[in-house]
């Protein structure tokens, strides 16, 4: 008997959604080429794996918030300095953001813990 590659589920989970609830996560599971509960496997074995930090998209988001404020904070230093504003400066510091995104969200994520 060959050795089953994947490890045996043997375990359940099971809840009741509403109609539209279930409509609404469908619409998902399908968009993204999956039926519904493989779906919602996937994403409760997902989130429990990545405990209570934030999501992939909760990522995304603060690291767009964390770059903004990063290129903010720096546009007002350039304006209320003494020297002179150039773009070739902006462009320096918007590029800087881009690159460093994720850099700056872990440096503002590490000051919150």
């Amino acid at each position: 008997m060959s050795e089953n590659r994947e490890t045996k589920k043997t375990r359940n989970i099971a809840f009741r959604v509403t109609n539209e609830e279930y409509a609404e996560i469908e619409r998902v599971a399908i968009a993204v080429g999956e039926d519904p509960n493989n779906w919602c496997r996937n994403i409760t074995v997902a989130e429990a794996r990545e405990g209570s930090g934030l999501t992939k998209t909760e990522r995304l988001l603060y690291e767009e918030i964390a770059r903004m404020r990063y290129m903010v904070g720096h546009g007002f230093r350039l304006l209320l300095n003494s020297k002179e504003v150039t773009a070739t400066a902006w462009k320096k510091i918007t590029a800087d953001a881009d690159q460093s995104s994720g850099i700056i969200a872990d440096d503002l994520l590490s000051r919150r813990q």
